[in-house]
């Protein structure tokens, strides 16, 4: 019993470990954003966090443009150069956890645009 309880411990540890689990993380060019828009946004930026289940809704709702987009990790709507509303998943989803949300949308409030929508 004590060995099966070891095994199962190395395996998450070595599971957490492997890169291919990690995904819209700290070296992710892929998801985060180009170092020029990297940078924490120089205004108000109002993050909301919502169950994974009402982030689609909140975006929606916060920006029309958004509507086609039906699997939404979070999204961004900036007002102006000192505010930016920011929704985010408050749940790791699609292996995106909250705060790398929080990165790539921190981006779109500093004016980056990506040529097409996240998958």
């Amino acid at each position: 019993m004590v060995m099966a309880g070891k095994l199962l411990a190395a395996l998450v540890i070595a599971a957490s470990l492997n890169p291919s689990n990690v995904l819209a993380g700290r070296e992710d060019p892929t998801w985060n954003p180009p170092p020029e828009f990297d940078y924490p946004f120089p205004g108000k930026m109002e993050v909301r966090y919502f169950p994974q289940h009402l982030v689609v809704k909140e975006c929606h709702r916060i920006g029309p443009g958004l509507r086609h987009l039906f699997d939404l990790r979070g999204c961004s709507r900036p007002v102006s150069k000192s505010y930016c509303l920011v929704i985010v998943s408050s749940e790791t989803y699609k292996r995106a956890t909250p705060s790398a949300i929080l990165r790539h949308e921190r981006g779109h409030c500093n004016g980056w645009k990506h040529p097409v929508p996240r998958p």
